[in-house]
């Protein structure tokens, strides 16, 4: 190798490290989304999370303040809770499209429970002749996108959930 290609290299590994870098919080997660490296916590006020993201799907109260609910992309492996503390203050996000909040769906829960704490689904099918409906989610399970199924019954109560594989990996749907 030349003194020109190692030089070369040794730019483009350094420029990736800096990009790595700035695509972190400042507790060094990833960004879901780089727009929220825009945002600071306690700085940032609720006018300028809606400057950047605009409107929220959903509003709900949090302990301490309220969350703005943003679905990332129609069916996108993130749903953002943004955290709003009482003085309209940006304090963090959280994604809700996790395993430890679809462990929480449990059978008999109600489709507004889910709804409020997955945010709204990515698709959703109703099914007559069996008397169900099912909701998918797509999320990020470390590198691989997975979908998460909650399947009601004729009463709009979770009759069970799966997770499965995304059968976009495969050419699918």
């Amino acid at each position: 190798m030349t003194a020109n290609c190692v030089r070369g290299l040794m730019v483009c590994v350094l420029m990736a490290g800096a990009i790595a870098l700035l695509a972190c919080d400042s507790r060094g997660r990833p960004f879901e989304d780089l727009r929220l490296a825009r945002l600071n916590e306690g700085q940032s006020s609720e006018q300028d999370v809606r400057k950047i993201f605009g409107e929220p799907a959903a509003v709900r109260d949090i302990t301490g303040g309220k969350g703005l609910i943003y679905p990332l992309g129609p069916e996108g492996p993130h749903t953002l809770l943004i955290k709003i503390d009482a003085k309209g203050k940006y304090q963090g996000r959280e994604d809700l499209l996790t395993r430890s909040n679809f462990e929480r769906v449990t059978p008999g829960m109600k489709e507004l429970d889910v709804l409020v704490m997955l945010g709204r689904p990515g698709r959703a099918e109703r099914y007559p002749l069996k008397q169900q409906s099912s909701w998918e989610w797509r999320f990020l399970d470390g590198h691989d996108t997975r979908i998460f199924v909650v399947t009601f019954d004729a009463r709009g109560t979770v009759a069970e959930t799966a997770v499965e594989d995304d059968p976009r990996r495969f050419g699918g749907r």
